[in-house]
């Protein structure tokens, strides 16, 4: 295998890792299933990684980067509802991640996108309320994690049919609407900064 392979194969299995976590937890994926996805030898993972785990938390550090300086543009605003709706693997793999956490490594790595919007928050609501913002954003990221990975299940589970999937879809990006315009992250509305909405 050449040197140019053997990187681009440590990139494939980033990938397929992705791939994996948008649609289960980690305890539900083997190694074995990252390189059959990624479509390369199994002892790449150990040789690129050390381990299933390592290379799974490198994915979503990865995702976690990529949501931060590309979703939120550089951490300037927050992520579209929309393109969570449209994007699964948005919020998936943070809700699979939350859900089934790897053993946290201690650099912060995790906390990216919660620190981001933390820091937007004080930045739209300066003189606002923390408690106020922290729950805000505790809400915000409940709502937004919980679409991809319950909406649609939740949905069909109390009688409706997917047709009614855009109707749901809009009620939580008003939901989300309103928190966001309580700590001024929606142009043109003022912060709330007290919790009222």
């Amino acid at each position: 295998m050449t040197l140019a392979r053997r990187g681009a194969a440590r990139g494939d299995l980033l990938d397929a890792a992705l791939r994996l976590l948008a649609d289960r937890p980690p305890s539900a994926i083997s190694g074995r299933e990252i390189a059959e996805e990624a479509g390369v030898n199994y002892g790449l993972v150990h040789y690129h990684f050390g381990s299933k785990d390592r290379l799974l938390d490198m994915a979503w550090r990865q995702h976690l980067d990529w949501l931060v300086d590309t979703e939120m543009e550089g951490g300037t605003r927050p992520v579209s509802v929309r393109a969570t709706a449209e994007d699964r693997t948005l919020w998936a793999v943070a809700g699979h991640m939350a859900l089934d956490p790897l053993q946290a490594t201690g650099d912060g790595d995790r906390r990216r996108v919660l620190d981001a919007y933390r820091d937007l928050v004080e930045a739209s609501d300066p003189d606002g309320d923390p408690v106020h913002h922290w729950t805000t954003i505790a809400a915000l990221f409940a709502l937004e994690l919980g679409w991809p990975i319950f909406g649609p299940a939740n949905v069909t589970a109390i009688g409706l049919s997917s047709a009614h999937l855009p109707m749901a879809r809009s009620r939580v990006e008003a939901l989300v609407a309103t928190l966001e315009s309580s700590v001024g992250l929606r142009s043109g509305e003022p912060a709330g900064g007290k919790g009222d909405s």
